[in-house]
């Protein structure tokens, strides 16, 4: 696992100076589940008017999971549970109609990951994979294994999904992200470092990640790397308390 890891990052490392300036990537999602009502084919028929459009449209999964991280993203958890269950049912109802529809089996596992039900991400993502390979469950059962404290199983799922969408995928980062915090429950503190590394090189803009990244270097004792890592968490999220008492507590020992 870990000559995986080192290959990956010999270049990363070698150009860690220049993290600064890599721009985030973006995070493609699944083509939407919905398709445009049929409106009528006879030309001296009336154009429908738009309620009736709204009424032939089918409920549309992937939009409805949007919108709960929407709302989920502004604090209103309550609203965005709602519309996590709804895209949930919707899947359902695709499934039933096509068991080999693996965009539902998809939007299905991540709305069941904001619901925060991990054991159920697994069960589907499994029956999923049982129809075909499909990178996106298996990435985000990675996480659901995180979230259950199954470290074995995070880091070779998430090792999967990095070995089949190689290194530019859309959840690179979050990948080799929880793979760190997976190899620092289990002590292995050199994987974590390098993990770390590429999680952050790859998407800079997250001052959590950054932090995570400095505690574990300052758990080294490499203070001043670790200081300049919770400085840069600083610079993101200047009110970040546990980064703030961290960088004091470095360059007392500098």
């Amino acid at each position: 696992m870990r000559s995986r890891i080192v290959v990956v990052v010999a270049l990363t490392l070698a150009s860690y100076a220049a993290v600064q300036g890599v721009a985030q990537p973006s995070n493609q999602e699944p083509r939407a589940s919905a398709t445009q009502a049929e409106t009528s084919v006879q030309s001296a028929a009336p154009a429908p008017a738009p309620t009736a459009l709204m009424a032939q449209q089918k409920p549309d999964a992937l939009l409805l999971y949007k919108q709960g991280r929407d709302l989920d993203a502004v604090g209103k958890r309550v609203e965005a549970v709602a519309k996590y269950k709804e895209s949930v049912a919707v899947c359902d109802r695709e499934l039933a109609a096509d068991p080999t529809r693996m965009d539902a089996y998809t939007v299905k596992c991540w709305s069941l990951f904001r619901l925060e039900r991990y054991r159920d991400v697994i069960a589907i993502g499994n029956a999923g994979l049982k129809v075909r390979f499909d990178a996106r469950i298996v990435e985000v059962m990675g996480e659901a294994y995180f979230h259950s404290n199954d470290d074995a199983n995070a880091i070779r799922y998430l090792q999967r999904y990095l070995d089949n969408v190689g290194e530019y995928g859309d959840r690179v980062p979050t990948a080799y992200f929880y793979m760190a915090e997976s190899y620092l429950r289990q002590k292995r503190l050199d994987h974590a470092d390098i993990a770390y590394t590429i999680a952050v090189y790859r998407e800079p803009g997250v001052a959590r990640w950054w932090y995570r990244y400095a505690a574990l270097v300052e758990s080294l004792g490499e203070y001043k790397r670790a200081y300049d890592l919770y400085a840069r968490a600083l610079r993101l999220s200047p009110g970040l308390a546990e980064a703030v008492a961290g960088q004091a507590r470095v360059k007392a020992r500098l």
